[in-house]
């Protein structure tokens, strides 16, 4: 054995081999999950160093002091960055840029003095360190679940008497129920080698870049200098699909050869728009929009297995389904003149795919307030019955209703030679961990109980059993693939068949049990990344839980006092818009809409306002009935690959993953022009580069995605304080590359009246054309 007990020594990893094979002769181990833990050593490899340091200081004063300070940042920038159309968030990438230099530079500047016990300058700068303070840029990155409660109660329906006090202590205890879950878990989520998390891969790339000297004659290049270069390039890039030229944002094909006139350029114009429609054969240069599916980092079977779902999903099932009007009068729905280009715009294309709306029997939109009894948030029956039954987009239906899927667990290596690593270090006790589960289901069921949210306690209950059978399965899907199946969809329909009508109760229930699920794994993710990076597990959970709550408390005022000062000026929430604007269109990609803030809740509110018994049930009001053999199939898909594997073993079909495949990680609204470029770029980096030029992939690759998603976040931060929050922003000229419709989709006179609205003198009274151009909402 090696001198020092964190060195792994080459004849440690030949006797670890040779024990390997004799497990595999003995038939202990099946030999392809052996091949699959090779490639997962593989692709660890080629970013984690082997070796450790126990001596290296962790949580010390500089983690404090810059974690604290960019996690109040991010927090920030991200809560108001919730409310563009194309949603993204501040990456926390950024933060690691900016405290490397800080961090560096503190190191040489504070004194070495000891103070109440704690060292004010520990020594240089380190890996650690840097690492930490990631972890608590990326805890307060992402906004709060809890937020579209707040904004649906609230602002949407109107419960104005919902207490600030009530709102922040629902978001921490949102935010922090999948603690408990997050650390029971992890000896089976974290210490495995199988569990890859490869969205952790790019960060520990990151790091590598700016605290490793890599010397390689083969490639001088350094990753510290690869890193720069890249960033830079993206950084210039971005500003031609951000700003200059939103039309490379989505090139939607079938808009381009679709006739101008006639029913059949109508359908081809809808389903290969990516904004309006179902995004066929339509591709993106922008970054922003190519990285949802992290096409470098994810392994290239899960992104297969994940292109290929959207596939079927969107191309083929969606448009059959819609041109056959499956669910009854699915091609009507938009198609009223009100919504249509010369209304109100929100459908240019004259019909209604891609959106969150809800529609009449008679296909009209109908607003989705007006079922709700304000005094208790009810569901105001007579108004509903009125209307009923309720329609919905195919997409939405699908989304909402048809993707349920079986969900299947495979066992796994349990011992890798990063664990061994990490047993130097104190583990958490799990009383810890049960201690902070039990303080947040009583602190939750008070909030619920009597906050205003009107979720019984056993509700709460219900929502922790829920996401707790969810969470290793789901958990083990998403850390060998880098997906996640939610939980979302199920907790809605579960909630909505116990309360139905009870429309703040399933709000508050789908965010309890999504959300301990969802921000579990997004704990144990970080658990894994300090497994990788040799975190002491202690300094772990302190930067973790802390990060967790000042983020929520941070977001939660923010918001608060922004919308206050929406509502002032405006009393519909959703006229609330910004018009001085850089990028082109209605729908544009950087446009301030709030489309995430208006969908979402509106979700949750459909299932529970309108009743999965009366959506689902066998009959003539119930549209939807159908979609419940998703269960039946989510069911049975998974044995299929399993068949086929055992009479082709020699074949493709153990890398066939159903739950990954039927997984649709999008809402209604987003922009669907995700679904060619990124396969090319993971094909390309991820088969060409790593079987041809294995030493470039294995130095590079996931340098390259955190340089991309760093160069991207800096140049959408920039163009969004310069050109959108900043009121005196001057206007882009619209020209060939900036049209109100980025993507040629529209009619054409959707271009015409838009652009006669943007001279001043224009008088519409006097134009038959555009008299009623946008005079709907």
């Amino acid at each position: 054995m090696s001198a020092d007990p964190q060195l792994v020594t080459e004849a440690e990893l030949e006797l670890a081999v040779e024990r390997k094979l004799e497990h595999e002769k003995a038939g202990d181990i099946d030999p392809e999950a052996g091949d699959y833990i090779d490639e997962i050593y593989d692709i660890v490899d080629a970013v984690v160093s082997r070796t450790d340091d126990p001596t290296l200081p962790a949580l010390t004063i500089r983690v404090w002091i810059l974690g604290v300070f960019f996690g109040f940042l991010l927090a920030l920038v991200n809560t108001l960055f919730t409310f563009r159309t194309n949603t993204i968030t501040l990456n926390p990438f950024i933060a690691v840029l900016l405290a490397y230099p800080i961090g560096i530079a503190m190191g040489n500047v504070f004194p070495k003095v000891t103070v109440l016990g704690v060292s004010l300058n520990p020594g240089k700068f380190n890996f650690k360190e840097h690492a930490l303070i990631y972890v608590f840029a990326s805890t307060c990155s992402g906004p709060a679940y809890a937020l579209y409660n707040i904004i649906g109660q609230r602002y949407q329906l109107y419960q104005e008497d919902l207490s600030v006090v009530a709102c922040v202590f629902f978001g921490i205890v949102t935010q922090c129920f999948g603690y408990g879950l997050a650390g029971l878990c992890r000896r089976y989520l974290v210490r495995p080698a199988a569990m890859l998390w490869p969205s952790n891969l790019s960060t520990i790339a990151l790091l590598n870049s700016l605290h490793q000297e890599d010397v390689d004659p083969a490639l001088p290049l350094s990753r510290f200098s690869y890193f720069w270069i890249i960033t830079g390039v993206i950084f210039v890039w971005e500003w031609i699909p951000g700003l200059i030229a939103p039309l490379i944002t989505a090139i939607s094909i079938l808009c381009y050869v679709a006739p101008k006139t006639g029913d059949r350029g109508q359908m081809m114009r809808l389903l290969g728009s990516g904004y309006n429609g179902m995004g066929m054969l339509s591709f993106s240069f922008d970054w922003s929009l190519i990285s949802y599916l992290a096409p470098i980092t994810t392994p290239l079977w899960a992104l297969v297995n994940q292109v290929l779902g959207l596939w079927v999903f969107l191309w083929v099932l969606t448009p059959i389904l819609w041109v056959h009007n499956a669910f009854g009068i699915d091609f009507s729905l938009g198609a009223a003149p009100v919504d249509g280009p010369n209304g109100s715009g929100l459908f240019p294309l004259g019909q209604a795919l891609n959106t969150a709306a809800l529609f009449t029997k008679d296909g009209i939109r109908i607003s989705a307030r007006s079922f709700v009894n304000k005094a208790d948030l009810s569901l105001n029956d007579e108004v509903y019955n009125e209307s009923q039954p309720i329609y919905i987009t195919t997409y939405f239906a699908l989304l909402t209703f048809g993707t349920a899927s079986a969900r299947r667990c495979a066992t796994l290596d349990t011992a890798d030679v990063h664990a061994k690593m990490m047993d130097v270090y104190p583990e958490v006790p799990d009383l810890w961990y049960i201690i902070l589960l039990v303080a947040n289901i009583i602190t939750a069921i008070g909030v619920c109980q009597w906050g205003g949210f009107q979720l019984p306690w056993w509700g709460v209950l219900l929502g922790f059993l829920l996401a707790l059978v969810s969470m290793i399965p789901i958990g083990t899907i998403q850390a060998i693939s880098g997906q996640q199946i939610g939980l979302n969809v199920m907790s809605e329909f579960l909630i909505g068949l116990i309360l139905p009508g009870r429309i703040a109760a399933v709000m508050a229930f789908k965010t309890f049990s999504y959300m301990a699920m969802a921000q579990g794994l997004l704990l144990v993710s970080d658990l894994k990344l300090g497994h990788y990076i040799k975190i002491p597990p202690r300094a772990m959970f302190t930067v973790q839980l802390f990060s967790t709550i000042m983020a929520v408390i941070r977001q939660h005022l923010h918001l608060l006092l922004y919308l206050r000062a929406l509502w002032q000026g405006h009393r519909d929430f959703r006229r609330c818009r910004a018009d001085h604007l850089g990028a082109a269109g209605p729908r544009a990609p950087y446009r301030l809409e709030r489309q995430r803030l208006q969908r979402l809740p509106e979700r949750r509110r459909h299932l529970g306002r309108h009743r999965p018994r009366a959506l689902l049930r066998p009959g003539p009001g119930s549209p939807y009935v159908s979609t419940l053999w998703g269960f039946l199939i989510g069911a049975v898909l998974p044995v299929v690959p399993w068949v086929m594997h055992r009479f082709f073993p020699d074949g493709y079909w153990h890398l066939v993953n159903i739950p990954v495949i039927m997984t649709v990680p999008l809402d209604p609204g987003s922009i669907l022009s995700i679904m060619i470029t990124p396969l090319l770029v993971g094909i390309l980096v991820n088969y060409v580069v790593k079987k041809y030029h294995h030493a470039w992939w294995k130095k590079y690759a996931y340098v390259t995605s955190a340089a991309l998603d760093c160069g991207t976040a800096i140049a959408l931060t920039v163009i969004f304080f310069i050109f959108v929050f900043n009121e005196n922003a001057p206007k882009l000229p619209r020209y060939a590359l900036n049209r109100y419709d980025p993507e040629l989709c529209a009619p054409d006179y959707y271009q015409t009246c838009n652009e006669r609205y943007d001279d001043p003198n224009y008088d519409p009274t006097t134009d038959p054309e555009c008299m009623y151009f946008g005079s709907a909402s």
